[in-house]
């Protein structure tokens, strides 16, 4: 029987029509990621440095354009205070003469106790005696586990003051520059009154946002070119860091962001860029 010739003709064109359609979609999707998109570079973190404790500033040892590293102490708070109180809880901490008291007093009542023990079993010393022994051994002990306690206190004491005057330390929390100075020595600190801006430029953060209809095409580690606007002609590859989740209803469009490294310092941040995906 012979197949009607529309039917012949549908089965075999359609092999061909499905690897037109394919190749079709690899072309689309190619042509997608070969398209520029507009980008920002900036810095991954912007961080107002503020004091743990208010108080007032003693000096400020950055400035506007500054490179810090982690730890830096970019501003201090006056601590005199803190200082003072240090000193006087170090020497309570590192006395021990309560406690050689306390011990010495535990044994002399415990000696005592001892031969009104031996006296008490020839008959040659009262129950009631030895019953008083018994309690000045006791009470000489309560006191000497006191006396360790207080010294226990007392050097915990002095590491909180310790950590105090930390705290008027203010230090860099990551590795950056300074891009503000708000307050100088004299001026009263508060968490609300920051001293100082530090940005985090290793990494770079490259931001942009694509239309919807390319979201199937994207995701973390896909290759992309960057093209800063400074140095001219210049270009940086890097890989998708993250993909947003959700789309911007109102302009159809979803973000992605990619993280250059910058140990050097070479690339510049807050600049227009434009990026490339597929690289």
């Amino acid at each position: 029987m012979t197949l009607p010739l529309r039917r012949l003709f549908l089965l075999t064109a359609l092999p061909g029509l499905v690897a037109m359609s394919t190749q079709a979609q690899a072309q689309i999707r190619a042509q997608t990621l070969a398209q520029d998109y507009e980008c920002v570079m900036d810095a991954a973190r912007i961080i107002a440095l503020s004091a743990r404790t208010p108080g007032v500033l003693e000096e400020v040892l950055v400035e506007k354009g500054q490179r810090v590293a982690k730890g830096d102490v970019i501003a201090r708070t006056d601590g005199s205070m803190e200082r003072a109180a240090l000193k006087i809880l170090k020497t309570r901490a590192a006395s021990t003469a309560a406690i050689e008291q306390q011990t010495a007093r535990l044994g002399f009542a415990q000696a005592q106790l001892g031969r009104a023990e031996q006296l008490a079993k020839q008959n040659a010393q009262s129950v009631v005696k030895v019953e008083e022994l018994r309690y000045e051994v006791s009470l000489a002990t309560s006191q000497l586990q006191q006396a360790k306690a207080d010294l226990a206190s007392a050097q915990a004491e002095a590491e909180r003051a310790e950590i105090a005057i930390e705290n008027t330390n203010i230090r860099a929390t990551v590795s950056g520059v300074i891009t503000e100075v708000s307050l100088s020595a004299g001026e009263y600190v508060t968490a609300d009154r920051h001293v100082a801006i530090l940005a985090q430029t290793d990494p770079i953060h490259v931001d942009a946002f694509l239309p919807a209809e390319d979201f199937p095409n994207v995701r973390p580690g896909l290759p992309v070119v960057i093209r800063p606007e400074l140095p001219l002609g210049s270009s940086i590859a890097g890989k998708v860091l993250s993909v947003d989740p959700l789309f911007d209803a109102a302009s159809r469009t979803f973000g992605i962001r990619v993280a250059l490294a910058n140990a050097d310092n070479a690339i510049i941040g807050g600049q227009r860029c434009t990026l490339t995906l597929g690289g």
